[in-house]
């Protein structure tokens, strides 16, 4: 141990995202030194303030509990969704309502007030050491890697924007908006994100983004003002192993990814939770993943 009675020497992450910091965190807290190495500038950096849902139905623990159980607290904004409409290609509406929330909506990126910020000022304060700027590619005594999609099984195009939109949640499956995915809509407290997902025709992306936008404005009067548009990507991959050697793979890194509108966030915050137990525990890092 060191003089602050940490455990030498320190266990390294590379990848600040949710999977990497959550792992630095779990470890910290039980009297781990902990290095976590991130290549851009800040957390959070691959997003732009868009709105990402961290799903509540796949399991019977809830987003709140799973949190707490992780130690890991709430602060960022985290807004209970317990109502979302889903149309179909001929835009039929299905409303679903539950008594418990669909999901919890968050803002992703480096701004103030996004899960990324939250859960890096979670680790400073347990001690975790951040080195931004720093692309590492070998952890030869090994670690945990959580540097995010590699490829890209998906794409997404989409816009922010401010809105007079009330808190709304909505979701339209066509492929002629989405090859193979979903197009959605999320909007709180004067501001939304809108965006396609597709699985197919990466090439084609201003077309289904056009189509996605000339459809929701069918549905809603949009009252769009000061429009950003971004892009993004994400993996899907299911392995017989998450490890190689001593280094553990976490998040999309691993091939993570929620099946739905998860975002992949509750994916690669267990994936991390779990690496970071594996280390503690000693344990068999695949038999907890899988």
């Amino acid at each position: 141990m060191n003089a602050l009675g940490r455990k030498d020497p320190p266990i390294e992450i590379v990848g600040a995202g949710p999977a990497g910091l959550v792992a630095a965190i779990t470890l910290a807290h039980h009297g781990y030194r902990v290095v976590v190495y991130e290549a851009r500038s800040d957390v959070g950096a691959r997003f732009h303030g868009d709105f990402q849902g961290i799903e509540n139905w796949s399991t019977q623990e809830g987003v709140i509990d799973f949190l707490a159980r992780m130690g890991i607290k709430i602060n960022f904004p985290c807004h209970p969704y317990r109502e979302a409409e889903f149309y179909d290609p001929d835009l039929r509406k299905v409303t679903v309502r539950c008594g418990a929330p669909l999901f919890y909506l968050v803002r992703r990126g480096s701004d103030p007030g996004t899960l990324d910020q939250g859960l890096k000022a979670q680790a400073l304060e347990a001690g975790v050491e951040i080195v931004f700027n720093r692309r590492v590619e070998k952890l030869p005594d090994g670690g945990i890697i959580a540097i995010g999609p590699k490829v890209a099984d998906a794409i997404a195009k989409g816009v922010l924007f401010e809105t007079d939109l009330p808190d709304m949640a909505a979701a339209i499956a066509d492929d002629r908006l989405a090859p193979k995915g979903y197009a959605y809509l999320l909007a709180h407290q004067g501001r939304a994100t809108l965006a396609t997902v597709l699985f197919r025709r990466f090439r084609e992306e201003r077309l289904y983004f056009n189509r996605t936008l000339e459809a929701f404005q069918k549905l809603y009067s949009l009252g769009m003002k000061s429009p950003r548009e971004f892009g993004g990507y994400g993996n899907f991959s299911i392995r017989p192993t998450e490890r190689r050697g001593e280094k553990r793979y976490v998040g999309e890194a691993a091939g993570f990814q929620d099946a739905l509108f998860g975002f992949g966030m509750r994916y690669a915050m267990t994936s991390g939770y779990l690496a970071a137990r594996s280390i503690i525990e000693r344990m068999d890092y695949d038999a907890l993943w899988k």
